[in-house]
């Protein structure tokens, strides 16, 4: 592996402050792993016996009911590590992991983890800050979930996704409704009724599967 792989793992939090020594012990240990657009990097129920690295591509991490209902809570980019939670406590995987596109990984087996673990004391320390960052975020979006209407949460989430661009505020990543729907906690047809009204009132335009913010999205739907 090269410079430029270091550099990535010096990026993720849980490998923040590693020595060259360090990440030559971390990437002897790793395993590449491709894992194709639509692809599941695990299910939720699965046994947990590995923790993963997305290097490339883009994931979707959710939870579906038994009628195939699914809440989106996170979508992995580059640098998203998954999957360590079950390597700590032994238990099956909490959640699935799916390929949005075609998916490059690094891939650390739990016996490589825990050697890790005993290699560097101070993992623990930044696993810990890492674990706190998941904690948080799950709870942003409890209390999203609890006190936001279906409006107040398409509002967080395009806020929270937009980036500037050309001098404009855009949502870059493509959405689908339904993907919208099921990152909110709501149904589609809920979705494309708030978009026809934000578009109606001149908030926002979609374009070429991005959504451009015009203005300020209102604060009440």
């Amino acid at each position: 592996m090269d410079d430029p792989m270091k550099e990535l793992l010096r990026s993720i939090p849980l490998f923040a402050g590693f020595n060259d020594e360090e990440l030559d012990y971390v990437m002897r240990a790793v395993v590449r792993r491709h894992i194709p657009k639509g692809g599941f990097l695990f299910r939720e129920g699965d046994p947990a016996d590995a923790m993963y690295i997305l290097t490339d591509g883009r994931t979707r991490m959710f939870h579906s009911d038994a009628q195939g209902k699914e809440f989106v809570f996170m979508i992995g980019e580059p640098g998203t590590a998954m999957g360590e939670i079950s390597l700590i406590d032994d238990e099956p995987r909490g959640w699935s992991a799916q390929a949005e596109e075609d998916c490059e990984f690094l891939m650390f087996t739990k016996s490589d983890f825990h050697a890790a673990l005993e290699a560097f004391p101070h993992v623990k320390d930044l696993l810990i800050v890492n674990l706190a960052g998941i904690v948080r975020r799950l709870s942003y979006t409890m209390k999203n979930l609890a006190l936001l209407d279906v409006y107040g949460r398409l509002r967080a989430l395009l806020e929270s996704l937009a980036v500037e661009v050309d001098g404009q505020e855009q949502v870059t990543e493509p959405l689908t409704q339904q993907a919208i729907a099921d990152r909110v906690g709501s149904s589609r047809e809920m979705i494309a009724r708030i978009l026809k009204e934000l578009v109606f009132g001149g908030y926002i335009r979609l374009e070429n599967k991005r959504i451009i913010l015009l203005q300020k999205l209102p604060e009440r739907f």
